[in-house]
């Protein structure tokens, strides 16, 4: 006899990415959260990747059509640019153990300090190893902010 779980049917799951304002003519990190209430609760905030670390994602499993990929970079391309794709998975924590732990470009917290006033900054991000990105401060300041190992 199978357990519940292994007769359970997979969940879908809507992806959703969404391009932060780009600094000094640099495509911004792409904010990622994991909806499987059909929009009827708000999606769960993952963290933000870089381009990177979201391709490596989409083309992992093959679950993407080429033109569905194509469709998703060309919105993202778009300062604040936004796309949803749909995924299923057996459960809410398969998938977000797969968006957020990816080999080789876990989200991680991440910390940062102004290299003009000081003030600590930081978020949930995930990258390669060495991979940078551009971050404005409130004073104004452009940090380059690298991912470490």
């Amino acid at each position: 006899m199978q357990s519940t779980n292994s007769m359970r049917r997979p969940q879908t799951f809507a992806i959703r990415l969404r391009r932060l304002a780009g600094v000094d003519g640099v495509p911004g990190l792409i904010l990622l959260s994991v909806d499987g209430t059909d929009g009827t609760e708000a999606a769960r905030k993952i963290g933000a990747l870089t381009d990177v670390a979201l391709r490596g994602r989409l083309a992992h499993f093959d679950l993407h059509s080429a033109n569905e990929l194509a469709a998703v970079r060309k919105e993202l391309a778009k300062d604040r640019g936004r796309a949803t794709v749909y995924e299923s998975w057996p459960g809410l924590t398969s998938c977000v153990q797969f968006w957020h732990g990816f080999v080789g470009s876990q989200i991680k917290p991440m910390e940062w300090t102004c290299d003009k006033c000081g003030t600590a900054g930081g978020d949930s991000i995930g990258g390669s190893v060495g991979e940078s990105f551009l971050c404005r401060c409130k004073c104004g300041q452009v940090n380059k902010i690298a991912v470490p190992k």
